[in-house]
């Protein structure tokens, strides 16, 4: 689910839950006080009712056989008008009628006088008075139902008042019964309304609740997508910085990382045309500053010089010296690279490759060997573009194996990623050889020994180094 439509759920849901929350409140206390309200007017009826009772005719109606005495029809008369004209909408009497202790035992109720018509419904004088609710009726005070009870007839609230005769003594009590529809109809209105506003309030929330989404979430719409473009190396991305809000700061860090970000990649596209892919990975990998430091580690160092050089420079104008170079180095180089060599430096027309550092190499002979071949190889194609012109160049290459100290050499305001020692000296003087023993390729005996059965050689002979008391055993790969 997108962050814009979880954002619009999230005020929608605010905005209905909290007035949801308001409503029922609302609707909680209109309704405990329209209760009340009812309850206080419920129990006003009944008392008047019973003050308009004549408590000597109540005493009169004790059975059922008392039924047609004039006592009892001049109480029913009472009750049925105090009945009818208290049916209005607002508080609506379904039932009046009496009860009176029984003579046996004054906890027994028993009915007295009852205004219904309905002979199935009707209670007569003496049945026992049953009440719902656990709460006993006391009827020597004026009481009413705290919650509307129902029964078959239906949901009422009850009411009670004493009757009292000229001396103050209780005689009965008059129990009225209002239905519920009174409150339920003043709160019908009152709920109508609530459910408009809680729809009128949900359909302004929406418009607000879409605006505030698309507002917060446009500006996240616009940072991820320039993430995405800067992670596929657009460092030209830039993200319009419109707030001052924590928006705008994560816009403004975001357009200075892709700054950066082009800038570091401008400088390690420029560092890589000063130093071999290998040393350049070697340093960003590290995470640490470039120091003077360097270490022992067995290396193969191949020399690669074009013969006579200076001679052909002599007769070609230098523009034409400049692209013949750089066409011969990007040639070379790229041999190089492909067999994990590590281009040193360039010595004028030659080139000094290490092979087995920064990175270990286990087969670093093998690959010095099979980039020397390859690099006469590529000399061929070099040599037929370049023959209409009547230029013809040979390159020797010596390759040596052994211990030398690898590092940055230099100062601390210019180092090189260098080999030093005996092992890159000897390299040199085979590269040197080559003119004399008049091959293309010449590798020391230390570079042979580990390769002797992978490929083809035949031996040159001896050489004596300065600086060597011992002469040097040479070997020439056949396919030279």
């Amino acid at each position: 689910m997108r962050y814009k439509t979880k954002l619009l759920i999230a005020f929608l849901s605010v905005a209905l839950v909290t007035n949801g929350i308001s409503l029922a409140v609302m609707d909680k206390l209109s309704l405990y006080y329209l209760h009340e309200s009812y309850q206080a007017k419920l129990l006003s009826i009944t008392e008047s009712v019973a003050a308009m009772l004549d408590a000597d005719l109540l005493r009169q109606v004790q059975s059922r056989d008392d039924e047609n005495s004039p006592a009892f029809r001049q109480l029913r008369i009472v009750l049925r008008r105090a009945r009818d004209a208290n049916r209005r909408p607002d508080t609506y009497m379904k039932r009046v009628f009496t009860i009176l202790p029984a003579p046996s035992d004054p906890k027994v109720l028993l009915v007295g006088v009852d205004a219904e018509e309905s002979l199935e419904n009707a209670a007569h004088p003496g049945e026992v008075y049953r009440t719902s609710g656990s709460t006993p009726v006391n009827v020597a005070q004026a009481s009413v139902g705290e919650d509307f009870v129902t029964d078959e007839f239906g949901t009422f609230l009850r009411s009670f008042a004493p009757v009292r005769d000229a001396s103050g003594h209780i005689v009965g009590s008059v129990v009225v019964e209002a239905t519920a529809r009174g409150v339920e109809s003043r709160m019908r209105p009152i709920r109508i309304s609530a459910l408009l506003s809680m729809l009128l309030a949900t359909l302004l929330a929406a418009p607000a609740a879409l605006f505030v989404s698309r507002r917060a979430s446009g500006p996240l719409t616009e940072l991820h997508g320039a993430a995405i473009r800067i992670g596929k190396g657009d460092f030209d991305t830039q993200v319009s910085v419109r707030t001052r809000d924590e928006f705008g700061a994560l816009a403004a860090a975001v357009n200075e990382m892709a700054a950066g970000l082009k800038e570091r990649d401008r400088v390690k596209t420029t560092f890589a045309h000063y130093v071999s892919q290998q040393v350049m990975d070697s340093i960003l990998k590290s995470g640490a500053d470039v120091k003077l430091s360097g270490d022992r580690r067995r290396i193969t160092v191949l020399f690669c010089d074009i013969r006579g050089f200076s001679t052909i420079s002599e007769k070609l104008p230098p523009e034409k010296v400049v692209t013949l170079l750089n066409d011969y180095f990007e040639a070379m180089v790229e041999v190089i690279f492909r067999h994990n060599g590590t281009l040193d430096k360039f010595i004028g027309d030659g080139i000094m490759v290490i092979f087995g550092a920064p990175e270990d190499d286990v087969y670093q002979e093998e690959h010095a060997l099979r980039a020397a071949l390859e690099m006469q190889r590529e000399l061929g194609k070099l040599a037929d573009k370049w023959a209409p012109e009547g230029i013809g160049i040979r390159i020797g290459i010596g390759i040596n194996s052994g211990p030398a100290i690898v590092g940055n050499i230099g100062s601390a305001r210019r180092m090189d990623y260098t080999a030093i020692g005996d092992t890159v000296n000897l390299a040199s003087r085979l590269e040197s050889a080559t003119k004399e023993l008049g091959v293309g390729i010449v590798i020391s005996e230390y570079t042979y020994n580990a390769l002797r059965g992978a490929f083809r050689f035949r031996e040159m002979g001896s050489i004596q180094v300065r600086g060597r008391t011992e002469p040097v055993l040479t070997y020439s790969p056949e396919s030279d």
